[in-house]
């Protein structure tokens, strides 16, 4: 496997609190160290991951925050998400874009059961946008 560097944050909208983010700060995931200014402005974590991809790697960081400390971190780090870069730039979208998606739902009534249901829903077109179709990058 390969090491990645993860940096997660917390777009911090709507406004937290700093006690929020007091259990992640006091014990960040191994490997990880914890700032309220990351990336000069927002509370986060930065650090190095053992898995087999880069979204992998994110996943496994933002559920053990999540699942330690019951904060979200909602940002993956991506400025223009819009844009495909590489292989790897492009699976930190893809994981930034679901915690954005998370995270925005909670606040307009859905449930990850509804974000579920919505991938779910257009899977059946799923293989036909990867390799050997209009995939930009294979």
């Amino acid at each position: 496997m390969t090491h990645h560097e993860v940096t997660l944050l917390h777009d911090n909208w709507p406004k937290k609190k700093a006690d929020h983010f007091a259990a992640p700060a006091a014990d960040p995931p191994a490997g990880f160290t914890y700032s309220d200014r990351t990336w000069d402005h927002y509370p986060g974590v930065t650090g190095t991951r053992e898995a087999p991809t880069l979204f992998h790697a994110i996943t496994e960081v933002a559920a053990e925050v999540a699942s330690r400390h019951g904060v979200l971190l909602n940002d993956a780090g991506i400025e223009k998400p819009a844009e495909w870069i590489d292989e790897e730039t492009n699976q930190q979208t893809v994981a930034h874009l679901l915690l954005a998606a998370v995270h925005r739902a909670a606040y307009c009534g859905l449930t990850v059961d509804d974000l579920v249901g919505l991938l779910r829903s257009v899977e059946p077109a799923f293989p036909q946008a990867g390799p050997g179709s209009d995939r930009p990058f294979v």
